[in-house]
């Protein structure tokens, strides 16, 4: 059986400033009752100026309602806290991936990153393993499926 992922754009390549926040979209992980069981999220950033550019902060939230002031850190997912980040690329762009399994998760998910310095922001991703396979361009939220 084929992978039916749900992608989505999270945060469509922002110009975000020094020390600010970008926040993506809340990512919806039981769509119309269908739960995935697992988040795939890329967050990119476009090359820093100096290798100590890495982000100031880079985390998952997660929260059952999508009011900004009900979202909790998801522990293991928070830089600085929960593992090392390591330093900035000056000659390519800055990659970090988290692979989620969303078992205990609340319905809501969302990344936040503030880079050191102002930057192109740009997160994507997928959710798998759904109850029901998004096998349509309706269930998949997308406005063309392609199955091959």
């Amino acid at each position: 059986m084929k992978p039916q992922p749900k992608p989505f754009l999270a945060i469509l390549h922002a110009s975000v400033t020094a020390a600010a926040t970008a926040t993506a979209i809340n990512i919806d992980t039981n769509p119309s009752g269908n739960k995935a069981r697992h988040l795939s999220l890329t967050i990119h950033a476009g090359t820093a100026d100096v290798v100590s550019n890495k982000f100031q902060t880079l985390k998952l939230q997660h929260s059952n309602t999508t009011d900004a002031s009900n979202f909790a850190d998801i522990s293991g997912t928070v830089a600085g806290t929960d593992y090392t980040a390591p330093n900035a690329d000056t000659s390519a762009a800055y990659l970090t991936h988290f692979n989620l399994d969303l078992t205990g998760k609340r319905r809501y998910i969302r990344v936040q990153v503030s880079p050191r310095t102002t930057q192109l922001i740009s997160a994507w991703g997928a959710l798998y393993n759904f109850t029901e396979s998004p096998n349509s361009v309706s269930k998949a939220g997308v406005n063309t499926l392609v199955e091959a």
